[in-house]
């Protein structure tokens, strides 16, 4: 499912703790490496760039590629020049990747890799999935197992939030494809926002419409063979999307975008970006144009 991955880098230790994790994303299918520096043009003390830097570039990205080489991948590399995220954007179309690993920085978005918000400009912008991993989370992992093998655990166990919105049932399509990249278990949760609702009665109702949509779900899910499980829980979306992701041990968390209710908030509002910014897990956001089967 994963086959071609475009991964961006600046070289830093940071970039390539995200590098060892992407060893590991082949127990997942993925055999290409799209590997790409963008030299940023609007930051550039000095341009066109020295040709000492450039020689520096290419060296570092000549030994990257000699690394996931030796893991057994494919790799392309590019040097390219100009606004960082257009370039990546337009290099992952290009390419024809099938998905993008970045990384965050926690409190604010990945800057030293992609310069600036970069990484949310990417995610909200990409034709492809992007998958984002905080570096400090990396860090503290690396203290306890290789990023290798941490990455091995990416797909198993999946959270899939849902609002029942039109996007939530794109993103849907998305989550049922996870099978081929191995996934085997999915947790099905609806968040009712306690900031709206009024009533009890009102709070009942949408429990209610939360069952029967779940249990649509569920069902799906198990005749396509997943092992499945639904919640609805009241509360603040941020706090109870994070709580179950720590409850049911989920490796990752995959995100619909575009929609209304808190699916539309995902991307271009503080939901999202407080998930990427606060999860202790991968959070793998699928924004789609037009209709998927």
């Amino acid at each position: 499912m994963f086959e071609k991955i475009l991964v961006p880098t600046d070289f830093t230790d940071e970039a390539d703790r995200l590098l060892k994790y992407v060893f590991g994303l082949r127990k997942w299918g993925c055999r290409e490496v799209v590997l790409v520096h963008v030299l940023d043009s609007g930051r550039s003390v000095v341009w066109p760039p020295p040709e000492s830097l450039l020689r520096s570039v290419k060296k570092n990205i000549s030994e990257r590629k000699q690394q996931l080489e030796d893991k057994g991948f494919t790799v392309h590399t590019f040097i390219r020049e100009g606004n960082p995220p257009d370039e990546v954007l337009r290099l992952a179309e290009d390419e024809q990747v099938s998905l993008m690993v970045v990384a965050s920085h926690g409190k604010r978005l990945i800057e030293e890799l992609l310069l600036g918000s970069v990484s949310e400009a990417v995610s909200r912008r990409a034709k492809v999935p992007v998958l984002i991993v905080r570096y400090d989370v990396l860090k503290e992992i690396e203290k306890k197992m290789p990023l290798e093998e941490y990455a091995k655990q990416t797909f198993r166990r999946v959270l899939y939030p849902n609002d029942f919105s039109l996007a939530s049932k794109k993103a849907f399509s998305f989550v049922k494809k996870l099978k081929k990249a191995g996934t085997k278990e999915v947790t099905i949760l609806h968040v009712v926002n306690s900031k709206k609702v009024e009533t009890e009665q009102e709070k009942e109702e949408l429990f209610q419409a939360c069952n029967i949509e779940s249990q649509e779900i569920t069902n799906e899910l198990r005749q396509l063979g997943f092992s499945t499980k639904a919640l609805c829980r009241v509360g603040d979306p941020l706090q109870e999307i994070l709580k179950v992701a720590d409850e049911e041990n989920s490796s990752l968390i995959v995100m619909g975008s575009h929609g209304k209710g808190i699916v539309k908030e995902w991307l271009i509002g503080s939901v999202s970006l407080s998930i990427v910014r606060t999860a202790d897990r991968p959070a793998l956001i699928a924004r789609f144009q037009g209709e998927i089967g």
